[in-house]
């Protein structure tokens, strides 16, 4: 016979079993940046300080969809976990193929980024669960041109 001690003790032990079936994404990154440009071919008029930032990574395996964080600092380094109730940054959901491939990887383009250090977090999703998010990525966004990482 189980005790009450036992079976509370096992009710308990059954969630720890069954999350975090998605593993962290190992994001490494690469941006390329461009001039904000009108589909004319004129810089947008007012808006010649902010950037197009092309945020590249590998595809990752059986990936359902994914999500981009620009600028979120509420997402803890260590754990990929959201800390607080209080979310910053902005969030992009991303389907996978399509028109978020470039040059044969995964991609989000995202126009009107500022001048500055961009920072990124990718979460995936898999079998309809959400990973946790990665480690941030972080871009030192000047002037066009093609950039890694950069720690903070």
């Amino acid at each position: 016979m189980i005790s009450y001690t036992g079976r509370l003790l096992s009710l308990l032990l059954v969630p720890l079993i069954t999350v975090a079936a998605v593993d962290r994404p190992n994001f490494k990154a690469t941006a390329r940046v461009k001039q904000h440009f009108h589909r004319t071919g004129e810089l947008i008029d007012g808006e010649q300080h902010l950037l197009k930032v092309i945020v590249k990574w590998d595809a990752i395996s059986a990936a359902e969809g994914y999500e981009l964080c620009h600028n979120c600092n509420h997402i803890s380094e260590e754990t990929g976990e959201e800390n607080g109730d209080v979310v910053d940054g902005k969030i992009y959901p991303i389907e996978v193929g399509g028109a978020n491939m470039c040059g044969g990887q995964a991609c989000h383009v995202m126009p009107g980024a500022p001048q500055g250090h961009n920072k990124f977090h990718l979460r995936v999703m898999k079998d309809g669960e959400w990973s946790a998010w990665s480690n941030y990525q972080n871009f030192n966004v000047q002037e066009p041109g093609n950039f890694d990482h950069e720690e903070l």
